[in-house]
């Protein structure tokens, strides 16, 4: 077979105007192997495929993916047991075309029981004041009420206390809360199954709802709130302006009004009047779940903690403790417990690098200067007053004056 250098060599120099002779003469090939391929296109040498060896064990793959199991990880683990010494990215290469049969795949819309299930996403709207604009939507499902709050960031605090404001919103709970397979809410899985992220699943349990994450690669499971977010990206935000986040916040809950009180294109009713039916688990009564910001710090000598680029004080007989510092979400408020107790109360300081200060903290500590705390001082300093001593020096030690004549006598008495 020709090679491709040769063929392209051969149609050069029939371009130029070679014979067909001389051609086979310079590259030393007979006239009817030029004439041939001049005629036709070039067929470039290709190396047949290398079979897989995970062909052998795609039978039993397929089987596995269709009872369930998606995770590659742990199909590889499978096929290892039974004798498979290939690669794990065979098993992945292979998984990885199911999965795409998966998303185009027709489905059968699934309805909820009134107040049996909500859902939960996050929607995000641009930048705005330098950080990312985020928009938190739950949905209840039955009666399809909505509720949206815009939010600077996605953290697990930020999340609750969101879910907090909603259940206020909806005026309770579903048996069932449903998302996708966020941190905040699943930190990993393990054989497939979800490690639940602690502190949501304490906040599922205040409030007596079950959490649950959809399938990997199958959005469709909660299309109920993506269709809302596409539908607030559409209806909502073209168009609008705001001051701070409180104020798109208003507007925001503005709007959710406006949509609950309208009829549904699916439901063919208003979602306020379906809402009355939903049942839902009652919050009445119950405090809210603490969203705060939660972390330690050690009171320094001079009762002071510092977080976040400012110091705080705390009473002067927890100097040199640990204390647990709890910031709230909504109103910027710094509260600072001992074990049980709160002990301190600040509201938050802007900007970097301040001190406050609570004169009530240190008590009937001696201090000098009133602007600053002193150390823990057990007995009053003596006064200094200028003369010699005063500074890097020892003082001076006071000493009793004495007429010479004295002197004299006790040195006549030691001379007899």
């Amino acid at each position: 077979m020709l090679r491709l250098e040769e063929f392209m060599e051969i149609q050069k120099l029939y371009h130029d105007g070679v014979s067909i002779s001389e051609i086979a003469r310079r590259l030393a090939r007979d006239r009817k192997t030029v004439r041939k391929y001049l005629r036709r296109a070039p067929q470039p040498y290709q190396r047949p495929p290398r079979p897989w060896k995970i062909e052998a064990y795609r039978a039993y793959l397929r089987e596995r993916w269709e009872q369930g199991v998606s995770n590659a990880s742990r199909l590889f683990r499978e096929l290892q047991k039974r004798g498979y010494d290939g690669g794990y990215t065979q098993v992945k290469t292979t998984v990885r075309e199911w999965r795409c049969e998966g998303r185009e795949r027709a489905f059968v819309r699934f309805e909820t029981a009134p107040g049996e299930q909500s859902q939960l996403d996050w929607g995000h709207f641009g930048n705005w004041a330098g950080a990312r604009l985020y928009a938190f939507v739950l949905l209840l499902c039955w009666s399809r009420l909505r509720y949206v709050e815009f939010t600077r960031k996605q953290d697990t605090e930020t999340l609750l206390n969101c879910l907090v404001h909603a259940f206020h919103y909806f005026g309770g709970v579903t048996a069932t809360l449903l998302t996708d397979n966020m941190k905040t809410v699943v930190v990993g899985r393990v054989e497939g199954e979800p490690r639940w992220n602690p502190r949501f699943l304490d906040f599922a349990a205040y409030y007596g709802f079950v959490p649950r994450v959809c399938h990997p690669y199958r959005p469709e499971t909660k299309g109920k709130v993506e269709a809302t977010i596409r539908y607030l990206r559409t209806s909502f935000w073209p168009g609008v302006h705001f001051e701070s986040l409180g104020d798109l916040n208003r507007q925001a809950l503005a709007w959710c009004e406006e949509v609950n009180g309208r009829v549904h294109a699916t439901t063919r009713e208003v979602p306020k009047e379906r809402w009355k039916q939903e049942h839902l688990l009652s919050i009445a009564g119950r405090p809210d779940y603490d969203t705060s910001y939660v972390s330690h710090r050690q009171a320094t000598k001079d009762c002071l903690i510092s977080y976040n680029g400012n110091r705080y004080s705390v009473p002067y007989t927890y100097a040199g403790k640990t204390v647990t510092v709890r910031e709230t979400l909504d109103g910027g408020i710094l509260r600072v417990f001992h074990q049980q107790d709160e002990i301190a109360e600040h509201r938050l300081a802007t900007g970097k690098g301040v001190m406050v200060m609570e004169a009530a903290h240190y008590g009937s500590l001696p201090r000098q200067d009133r602007t600053f705390p002193r150390a823990n001082v057990t007995e009053p300093m003596r006064k200094l007053v200028p003369g010699p001593g005063v500074g890097l020096h020892h003082a001076v030690p006071e000493v009793e004056l004495r007429p010479l004549a004295t002197y004299e006598e006790v040195a006549h008495v030691a001379a007899i």
